[in-house]
């Protein structure tokens, strides 16, 4: 046990005999971080003798390389102190000529822990190529990830305030800078502002439409009536199959180019014995509504889907003036039409969609909610399981991650995560996710504004915190109780407000 003691301890003189005595050592002699108490697998428990040392701090121990997942205060005798901090650090493995090779036996007890440079973070992280939305938390470095890997799908989950649209925006900056062509559903107009900012000066355009309703310098997203397929108009409205069947019928005999009134008229001119006349009225009855509540985006010719996704173009689908019904449709015909798109690429169809390409939907949960029978949860679905296939990655952003349907979570192999408090959205992200573990779970709720977790197919390590890249973006909110009193203004004896 003595001999321990001395090993630990750095064999230093007898008065120092305390976990504080090492402390002060390590900070006058500017040396080891930490010192390796115990190890068991890929995992090493570390006394920690730098105030430095903290969650998500990425260590070196000879050559190998782990990071802190968890730290506590434990009692140990062994140590030499009842208040002893220690570190929970995963080992990941060494560097070999730029390349992680992992660790196949457990580290060495006593072993001398220091950090990570920003040389060696940014060498370990580093791949043939790179994308960066921030730096590694407490240094300059900056947290490289693999963009080869969008097609495997990501997720950026936060409480509201978090910071999820300015870490969504780096990211879609960071992929448009490489020529990748990105769609993205805007659900609160906040996209266009942070994205412009982000790309003066780059060769990025980015294009925005509105739905339903106009705004002034931008164009209006409208949907080909003439292009559909009587089950298309599943997205807009539950049709029947009798319903279904009739609506083939009247569009037979519409031939090319015609408008949603135009099909409302052939209704009434329907005179098919198969088809019962209240199945007709029926229809009849939810075109006209159709007709008036996608009343200025249903139209002749529509939005060619194609031109939406070119290279180094940033697309932004603002559906901010919209009612809920309306976005879900919208996104549900975008879905489907971008994974057919890419369908027929593959197949050398005619019509293709020749780029691959990243669809973002903002506040998933109204376009995926597990509880959600729209067919926009359909559409997101096979974008997730058969996306990949097809070069299309989609990428989920969310407050609200329990009330995402599981299967879309589980096919998102790059989180993000931020500041989450609520016990259901941490469960249902244990759940969905292969890559978290119960340490990073823990400590969501630790993180503050702008510091996310990553982890996952994009991560060349187990997880990485980061402290997003901030946009300075001008007129932003300042105070939320900033009114004035109205004046009141005498004219000719009378009282004016």
């Amino acid at each position: 046990m003595i001999f321990l003691w001395k090993i630990i301890l750095y064999e230093i003189p007898k008065e120092f005999h305390s976990y504080e005595s090492a402390k002060q050592i390590h900070i006058n002699t500017m040396e080891a971080a930490g010192m390796v108490v115990s190890s068991e697998g890929r995992e090493a428990d570390v006394l920690v003798l730098s105030e430095r040392v903290e969650l998500g701090t990425i260590i070196r121990i000879d050559d190998l390389y782990g990071i802190v997942a968890y730290m506590s205060y434990r009692e140990d005798e062994k140590i030499g102190s009842t208040q002893a901090l220690i570190a929970r650090v995963q080992i990941f493995g060494r560097l070999d000529n730029g390349r992680l090779v992992r660790l196949k036996r457990p580290v060495k007890p006593h072993s001398d822990v220091f950090l990570a440079d920003e040389n060696e973070l940014e060498e370990m992280l580093s791949a043939e190529e790179n994308i960066s939305i921030g730096t590694v938390r407490g240094t300059n470095a900056r947290a490289f990830l693999n963009p080869n890997e969008y097609d495997r799908h990501m997720a950026i989950l936060a409480s509201t305030g978090a910071g999820k649209s300015y870490t969504a925006a780096n990211l879609v900056k960071e992929f448009s800078s490489l020529g990748l062509p990105v769609v993205i559903v805007d659900t609160h107009g906040e996209y266009p502002k942070l994205l412009s900012k982000l790309t003066e000066g780059t060769e990025i355009q980015i294009e925005t439409y509105t739905v339903k309703h106009g705004k002034q310098g931008y164009k209006e997203f409208k949907i080909p009536v003439s292009s559909l397929e009587p089950e298309d108009f599943h997205h807009f409205t539950f049709l029947t199959e009798p319903q279904g069947s009739a609506l083939g019928l009247v569009l037979d005999k519409l031939g090319e180019d015609y408008q949603l009134k135009d099909i409302i008229d052939g209704c009434s001119k329907l005179n098919d014995k198969t088809i019962h006349e209240g199945t007709i009225k029926a229809l009849e009855r939810k075109l006209r509504t159709l007709d008036r509540t996608f009343k200025n985006i249903f139209d002749k010719y529509g939005t060619d889907i194609k031109k939406l996704v070119q290279p180094y173009n940033i697309t932004i689908i603002d559906a901010s003036s919209s009612p809920q019904g309306v976005r879900q449709s919208v996104v549900s015909y975008i879905a489907k039409e971008l994974l057919q798109g890419r369908i027929r690429e593959y197949n050398e169809m005619p019509d293709p969609i020749e780029h691959s390409m990243l669809f973002v939907v903002e506040e998933a949960h109204n376009y995926a909610g597990s509880n959600l029978s729209h067919s926009c949860k359909y559409q997101l679905q096979r974008i997730a399981s058969e996306g990949r296939k097809f070069d299309v990655g989609l990428c989920v952003i969310s407050q609200k991650p329990s009330k995402i349907d599981e299967e879309i979570l589980s096919q998102c192999n790059t989180g993000i995560y931020m500041h989450i408090t609520n016990p259901n959205d941490k469960d249902h992200i244990r759940k969905s996710f292969e890559s978290i573990n119960d340490e990073i779970i823990k400590d969501l709720d630790g993180l503050d504004v702008g510091e996310c977790i990553i982890a996952g197919a994009m991560n060349r390590i187990p997880f990485i915190i980061c402290n997003v890249d901030r946009i300075d973006v001008k007129g932003e909110k300042t105070g939320k109780f900033n009114y004035k009193r109205e004046e009141e203004i005498k004219v000719g004896g009378f009282d004016y407000v």
